[in-house]
């Protein structure tokens, strides 16, 4: 090989060095564009309206769309002046000549909005994501939004009905107040029926076959169900709390007792022992 020739070795390393350089030099200029860039940061409510939709819209001084930003998030813009839109059920709210700074942060606080949240999760905890439909609570109710559980909304303050999709007939608040500053959480836990079993006796001796149980909401005289004589009596309820007012058609003992409360959790079972010669005691598993 000639004096002061390169080999293919050496080739490969000054590539290495080239290649290498090159990307040092990409690196510093991307760590200097970002450095260059700010970011706006939009608070609406702190974290009341953390996360909740829909997002704010951002434009430039020539009326070009420069990005978007959700509530308690933030947005990198390259310097200069910018436009907030933020668009809520039943309005919008504008922001302008806001002034990014490179390497700094312009905070956006918004407060004269309403925040709807709406849970509606099943019987296993979950949150399945039902629809939900809010609308005007004046006729003609009109329909304002539809989201799914588990969000949250900005609206404009008002007074509004909320219907969330769950099984099997849908649930529905009436008159919910959205008030400016403030928010509305609504939540809906699926529940599992519980089941009650009245036994009834005298002396220790069941007489369910003599005696009618009848179940009232608690305190009132609402009945909720009924169990005529017979081998037992048996009632699926919804959790809540009851009384019951048993009649003793045997001739034996008090011909009629009320026994109260009896209180029932989310797909428990409860047995009430009714002594109809005034021995009373509940247990439940």
């Amino acid at each position: 090989m000639a004096h002061g020739a390169r080999g293919p070795y050496d080739c490969r390393v000054m590539r290495l060095k080239r290649d290498a350089i090159l990307l040092v030099a990409l690196l510093l200029c991307s760590i200097a564009s970002a450095a260059e860039r700010g970011k706006i940061k939009l608070d609406v409510l702190d974290e009341l309206g953390a996360g909740a939709r829909p997002a704010a819209q951002i434009f430039a001084a020539d009326g070009r769309h420069a990005g978007e930003v959700a509530p308690g998030a933030a947005v990198e813009l390259p310097p200069g002046a910018y436009k907030l839109v933020l668009p809520i059920v039943g309005g919008r709210i504008e922001r302008d000549g806001i002034l990014v700074e490179a390497g700094r942060t312009h905070t956006v606080l918004i407060t004269n909005v309403a925040v709807l949240s709406v849970s509606a999760r099943n019987a296993g905890g979950q949150e399945p994501g039902f629809a939900v439909t809010v609308t005007d609570s004046s006729p003609p109710h009109q329909k304002l939004a539809q989201f799914l559980s588990g969000e949250k909304m900005l609206f404009a303050p008002r007074q509004v009905d909320v219907k969330v999709d769950v099984p099997p007939q849908g649930y529905l608040w009436h008159d919910v107040t959205l008030r400016q500053g403030h928010r509305a959480g609504l939540e809906f836990k699926e529940e599992k029926p519980a089941e009650l079993i009245v036994h009834t006796s005298v002396a220790r001796t069941p007489i369910d076959s003599a005696t009618r149980v009848i179940v009232y909401q608690a305190g009132t005289q609402k009945q909720i169900a009924v169990s005529t004589p017979g081998a037992q009596h048996r009632f699926t309820l919804d959790p809540g709390d009851y009384d019951i007012y048993v009649e003793n058609h045997s001739g034996k003992g008090r011909p009629f007792m009320m026994d109260r409360p009896i209180h029932l959790e989310s797909g428990q079972k409860v047995e009430r022992q009714v002594a109809l010669d005034g021995e009373n005691s509940a247990n439940g598993n």
